[in-house]
Order: structure tokens, then C-alpha cells, then sequence
């Protein structure tokens, strides 16, 4: 009985691994290269998971409350703010070497293999102040690599994409694996570390990187683009501050809204995990509350991305005041009623529009935006979103732990993003048109 149902255990694996297989490969994608291009993108999603479950365990869950605050605001100081000098730096750079971008995206899975060694040798010794220290500038070099492989894959999307689909569809499936793989990344991080320790779990993530870099330069060679792709290697004008450093005014209303569910994000992250750490919800204990939470966020994300994939791409930039306000309401619902069923609520909401609102900036980016200056472009609205979200996790870490406040704080800012949306919305121009942006 035992070995019939190892067997049919064993053919349902292989079925389902089948149908999987058969999904990334439809709609055309198999033969353009965004099938692989998922591929790629599946594997270095569950290898961030894996380091960023080892480092929460090391500065979160590991400590007392205000032990972890000083470390959470500590890694957040030490790995974004450098960040923040050096991502601008990264869309132009990409800009100029746009003929080797299967090269670029090799290289950052390599780099953060590397570096997850390095973190993963540094949380097996004796957890020092030196040794803890020593591990955020390996953060920051896992965040540079991260964000640099997000540039470069984004902007190699149009050249990837099947007739048969539309860019919110392709970004949608990205989206989609970027939400699952993480998702199971993490369990399996998880079980090895409390079986074998964090470096076990670690060198793991440095094997997924290393399969994902061969992948990688496996891509097509049209996603480098080709000789006309260095006709316009000149960096566009940098936008106004209002902006946020975007030339094209449709670009930067979504980048706004978007940036401002993002924060959001990064608000309900530290914020959230805080105050169900000091205040559990309803019944359970703290640790099933915050599981309670990042269930939340997980489900949020899926059907975010389910829902962004059957929107239009045009239509993208006019939801932002819809998914604004939307959040605001259940951030005013979990401030007056702090429970387990408005947490939850948040949590699915906010991570959902935050997914939707992104697969749109993409969309609206890869749609306007003349691909000489695409990475540049992409660059811009990927420090934006990260700086958003550390800001918004800087004020969650900062604020009492109280519902009232943190969640009236949350509901304020929104607030004023809706109405800032609603502003521009009024006189916004068609989002359909392609504008190049190299002068």
C-alpha cells in the first residue's frame, strides 16, 4: 500500500510538473522566449525568498521587540540608503550595454550566489556585533543585484513578447511566478534551516542562482537587441521632482500611485509586525498572527495579479484612483477596528492593488517609453518604488505600536495620494501611445 502510493504521489509530481510546463509554454510564449524568460525569473524570486527568510530570522524573530526594531532599522539604514545613490546609476549603465543584457541578468544571479554564501557563513558564527554588521554590505549587494536583474528584465520584455499576448498578460505571468515561487521557497528555507541550519539553506539559494544564470544566458539572442539598438545610447532629460524623475507625464502619474501603494507596503510590513508581535490578534499567539499577516499579503498578491492580467493595458494608467481608495478604506476600517478579520483585509487588499498597480507602471513604461532609454526609464520608477517602501517601513518602525495611530497615519497618506490622483486625472493624456524620450 505504502509503495502504490509513493507511485501515484510520484505521477501526480510528475503530471502537475507537465501541465506547469505546458502553461509557461502557452500563448506562444515557448517559442518567443518569455517562457524561459519565467523560467529565469521563477528561480532568482525563490532564491531571494530563501536569503531574506534567513536574514528575518536572524534580525527579527531571534531578538525582543525592541532588539529587532534596532536591527530592522539599522539594516534598513545600511542596505537602502546606499542603494539609493547607487540605482540611478544602473538604468544608464544598462542603457549602454543594452547588446549584452542575457549577460547582465547571468551576472546578478552569479553575484547574489556569491554573496549568499558570504551572509550565509556570517549567520552561522557567533553572531557578534562585527559579524552582524558584517553581513549588510552582502545585503546590499543581494538588494544592487536584485534590482539591477529587475531593470534589466523588464525592459527585455517587449522583445519577448507573443503575438498572441498583450504586455499586461506577459508582466501578469511574471508577476504571477514571482508570487509562488517565493512562496514555496520560503517553506522549503524554512525546514532546512530549523534541520540543518541557516548556511545549509543558503547554499541551497546560491545552487537555484547558479541554474537561473545558465538559463539566463540560455534567453534568445534578440532580448540583447542588435546593431540598431545603439543608434540612441543618449540619456533622456531628467524629470521634474513632482515627476519623480520621468520625462513622460502619464509615466509618472502611475509611478506616483504606484509609489505610493508601495509605501504602503513597506508600512504594513514593519508596522504589521510589529504590533501583532505586542498585540496578537484576536485569540491566537503572536507568531500565528503573523503568519496570519504574510498569508494576507501572499493571497493579496495573487489575486492582484490574476485581476491585473485581464486588464487592458491601456486602461492601467486610469486605476490608480480606484486602487487608492479602495486601500484607504480598509486602513480606516483596521484603525477604528483593530482585528484579525481587518488585518486580514489590509493585508489582501493592499498587496493586491500594489501588484495591480504595478503590473500597470510596467505595462505603461513598456508601452510609451522608446527602448534606447527603457532601462534608464525603469531604473527611475524601481528606485522610486524601493525608496517608498523603505520610507514607509522606516515610519512603521518609528510610530508607537498602536492601531489608532500607525493605521490613522497610513490612512492620512492615502488620503492625500487619492487626491492627488484625482487631480491629475481630469486632464490626463491617452496612456496608448508610444513617446520615445531620448532627445
Amino acid at each position: 500500500m505504502i509503495g502504490r502510493g509513493v507511485v501515484g504521489a510520484t505521477r501526480g509530481t510528475v503530471r502537475g510538473w507537465q501541465r506547469l510546463l505546458t502553461w509557461n509554454r502557452s500563448g506562444g510564449a515557448g517559442a518567443s522566449g518569455l517562457a524561459r524568460l519565467v523560467e529565469v525569473h521563477a528561480l532568482q524570486s525563490a532564491g531571494d525568498a530563501m536569503i531574506t527568510v534567513a536574514l528575518a530570522g536572524s534580525l527579527f524573530f531571534s531578538v525582543p521587540t525592541g532588539q529587532a526594531r534596532t536591527r530592522v532599522a539599522l539594516y534598513l539604514l545600511v542596505t537602502m540608503a546606499p542603494f539609493a545613490v547607487l540605482a540611478p546609476v544602473l538604468g544608464p549603465l544598462l542603457d549602454r550595454f543594452r547588446h549584452g543584457r542575457r549577460f547582465a541578468v547571468a551576472a546578478t544571479l552569479l553575484a547574489r550566489a556569491t554573496l549568499g554564501l558570504i551572509i550565509g557563513h556570517e549567520l552561522s558564527g557567533d553572531q557578534s556585533l562585527t559579524q552582524q554588521l558584517a553581513l549588510y554590505p552582502a545585503a546590499l549587494g543581494v538588494l544592487v543585484g536584485t534590482k539591477t536583474y529587475s531593470v534589466a528584465r523588464s525592459a527585455a520584455v517587449p522583445r519577448v513578447l507573443p503575438s498572441e499576448m498583450t504586455l499586461v498578460q506577459a508582466n501578469s505571468r511574471l508577476t504571477l511566478v514571482g508570487v509562488v515561487a517565493p512562496g514555496v521557497a520560503g517553506v522549503v528555507a524554512i525546514g532546512l534551516i530549523k534541520v540543518f541550519g541557516h548556511l545549509a539553506a543558503l547554499r541551497f539559494a546560491a545552487v537555484v542562482y547558479i541554474v537561473g544564470s545558465v538559463l539566463a544566458l540560455r534567453l534568445p539572442r534578440y532580448v540583447d537587441g542588435g546593431p540598431e539598438t545603439k543608434a540612441h545610447e543618449e540619456r533622456p532629460a531628467i524629470g521634474a521632482v513632482w515627476k519623480l524623475g520621468q520625462v513622460d507625464a502619464v509615466v509618472a502619474a502611475v509611478l506616483r500611485s504606484a509609489a505610493a501603494l508601495r509605501w504602503l507596503g513597506g508600512f504594513l510590513l514593519f508596522f504589521g509586525a510589529f504590533i501583532v508581535r505586542e498585540h496578537p490578534l484576536g485569540h491566537l499567539s503572536s507568531n500565528v498572527s503573523l503568519a496570519a499577516l504574510a498569508v494576507g499579503i501572499g493571497v493579496g498578491n495573487l489575486l492582484g495579479t490574476i485581476v491585473g492580467a485581464r486588464l487592458p493595458t491601456r486602461s492601467a494608467a486610469r486605476l490608480d484612483v480606484v486602487l487608492l481608495g479602495v486601500t484607504a478604506v480598509t486602513t480606516v476600517l483596521v484603525a477604528i477596528d483593530f482585528s484579525l478579520v481587518t488585518v486580514f483585509a489590509t493585508a489582501v487588499v493592499s498587496s493586491a492593488t500594489a501588484a495591480i498597480a504595478k503590473i500597470g507602471l510596467d505595462a505603461t513604461i513598456q508601452t510609451r517609453v522608446d527602448d534606447a532609454v527603457r532601462t534608464s526609464t525603469f531604473a527611475r520608477s524601481e528606485t522610486t518604488l524601493q525608496l517608498a517602501w523603505v520610507v514607509g517601513g522606516g515610519i512603521g518602525i518609528l510610530l508607537p505600536t498602536n492601531p489608532a495611530i500607525g493605521f490613522g497615519v497610513a490612512s492620512a497618506f492615502l488620503a492625500a495620494a487619492v487626491i492627488m490622483a484625482a487631480g491629475y486625472a481630469g486632464h490626463r493624456r491617452p496612456s496608448n501611445v508610444t513617446l520615445p524620450l531620448a532627445e
